[in-house]
């Protein structure tokens, strides 16, 4: 399975890159893309990443999921970006995983319009936890078909976990990916 990893400047750096890393390593193939106009991209904490793609090269039919990190201003980006909001309208209309974890979730997909019914998580920020109403469920990753939300840094390995379960499931791939991952 093919997954695009979203990334603006001011993304968080651990939930994309950390991210990044665990599912490379349990076999996915992540396509980083960049929504500016260069492949640079600047991180919350002045990491410089460069992007595999960039927005502008990408279609709905790419990927088989979307990986949306947090970081105030990343997320803020995301969700101002026509492009990707449409992006990810057209992968909810393919039923295809749709991946949001700190502030991305309640700054990004209610942008999109596509929360209807959903339950998800993000950072427990009040404001995040306001704008979110009804379609806030709390919890570290809260899976809910296709969408898949995760609470902020400290649990992008649960969130690369439960994106990992949701696109190749068996137990012993997962378990191998964390123990390569976490005690090499």
């Amino acid at each position: 399975m093919r997954f695009l990893l979203m990334l603006a400047d001011g993304f968080e750096e651990i939930e994309a890159l950390g991210t990044l890393d665990l599912l490379r390593r349990g076999g996915l193939d992540v396509v980083t893309c960049a929504v500016g106009k260069s492949l640079r991209v600047t991180g919350a904490h002045g990491i410089v990443t460069e992007a595999d793609e960039r927005l502008a090269n990408m279609t709905g039919e790419d990927c088989d999921g979307l990986i949306l990190p947090g970081g105030l201003g990343g997320a803020q980006t995301l969700a101002a970006s026509e492009d990707v909001l449409s992006l990810i309208r057209t992968y909810d209309a393919q039923d295809k995983a749709i991946c949001a974890i700190c502030a991305a979730p309640a700054l990004v997909l209610p942008a999109a319009g596509i929360l209807r019914g959903r339950k998800v998580t993000c950072y427990p920020a009040p404001q995040f936890i306001e704008a979110l109403g009804e379609h806030y469920a709390g919890g570290r990753v809260v899976v809910d078909g296709d969408l898949i939300t995760a609470e902020g840094p400290g649990r992008f390995a649960d969130f690369a976990r439960a994106i990992l379960t949701h696109a190749i499931g068996g137990h012993a791939a997962i378990e191998a990916t964390w123990r390569d991952a976490l005690f090499d």
